[in-house]
């Protein structure tokens, strides 16, 4: 058990009093009352126990189709669907609840409908190809891919970086080490990007790997390799980073879809709060719902009572004047800044 610190504070009985009567707040309210909090003082302090250990379970991905509620439209997500699935409920649940303490708020899932933003329209390219290399050797040698090759973006995990696979999800193993029905025949067997001893290693199996799904015979093919199917998150495979390709390295973007929609969409989910778009982040329902009921704590991430006026600059962004989010997020761009020594 470790010792945490937990902020103790009296509600401001005087912002508590309009969402005790159930009144909607307006934009002149709601400025008056962050005005409020940012003159507080800060609550005093004192220890409280809080537990240290916790167990992370991860839920089994299933598929998800989202109906529009604008123009009815199905658009179906194969990967990462589970979590699609409970962010959107959550975003619904979070809005209904503080619609109920006067808020003017919704979500704006619009983003979500394949039919009402396009992938182009939403920044979420689905192909592109290999424009340069990096120049450090050391990344250089995690990076598979070769200029000019073609590559399917899957979805973007953070600003700046794509998560990639080759457009043609194949590789090529030694013919002495595979069955006819797949089933690897040794154990560390190479997997390669092509069909040569001195080709990239894509990963390492054994023998009780899964069995490798052949691919058909092509003329050209030498007769002493197997094309198979691209090992995805094969075990004993060493450059798993090489799948997140930092977005400068790709070009020639592409935008069509196809059966395949990119999950990177759930994170451009949105608040609409007396009409302005604001994009949604995680403990934003916590933190509008404590400002509204007069709270001056709130419980961050450790369970600790920390003072409401830290997120006072987000609140402000929520609930003050201002102009919408932009519906795609502005990277920043990455600037290569070089040194004379």
């Amino acid at each position: 058990m470790k010792m945490q610190m937990t902020h103790i504070g009296v509600g401001i009985a005087a912002l508590g009093a309009l969402a005790a009567e159930g009144k909607d707040f307006s934009r002149e309210e709601l400025n008056a009352m962050l005005d409020k909090l940012a003159a507080s003082p800060e609550p005093k302090s004192v220890l409280a126990m809080m537990a240290s250990c916790y167990v992370r379970i991860m839920p089994r991905p299933v598929g998800f189709e989202y109906v529009c509620r604008k123009c009815g439209a199905h658009t179906v997500y194969p990967k990462n669907t589970m979590q699609m699935a409970n962010v959107l409920a959550r975003r619904r649940d979070e809005a209904a609840s503080l619609k109920a303490l006067g808020l003017d708020i919704a979500v704006d899932e619009s983003v979500l409908c394949q039919k009402c933003r396009s992938a182009e329209e939403l920044g979420l390219p689905t192909a592109g190809t290999v424009v340069k290399r990096p120049a450090k050797d050391s990344e250089a040698k995690r990076f598979l891919w070769n200029i000019g090759e073609k590559v399917r973006i899957i979805e973007a995990d953070y600003p700046g970086w794509y998560r990639v696979l080759p457009e043609l999800c194949e590789a090529w193993v030694s013919a002495k080490y595979i069955s006819e029905t797949g089933e690897i025949l040794g154990d560390g067997v190479n997997i390669r990007r092509s069909p040569n001893l001195d080709a990239t290693i894509i990963c390492s199996v054994y023998k009780v790997h899964p069995p490798m799904k052949r691919l058909p015979v092509r003329p050209g093919d030498p007769s002493d390799w197997v094309r198979v199917e691209w090992p995805h998150g094969c075990e004993g495979y060493d450059g798993s980073r090489c799948y997140n390709v930092k977005s400068r390295y790709i070009g020639d973007l592409s935008y069509d879809e196809k059966d395949f929609v990119s999950p990177s969409r759930i994170n451009r989910l949105a608040w609409l709060i007396n009409g302005k778009r604001v994009a949604a982040r995680d403990d934003d329902a916590k933190i509008l719902k404590a400002f509204l009921s007069g709270e001056r704590t709130v419980k961050d991430r450790f369970g600790r009572d920390a003072p409401l006026k830290e997120d006072l600059e987000r609140l402000r962004k929520l609930l003050g004047p201002g102009e919408s989010d932009p519906l795609v997020p502005v990277e920043p761009e990455e600037v290569e800044v070089k040194v004379d020594l």
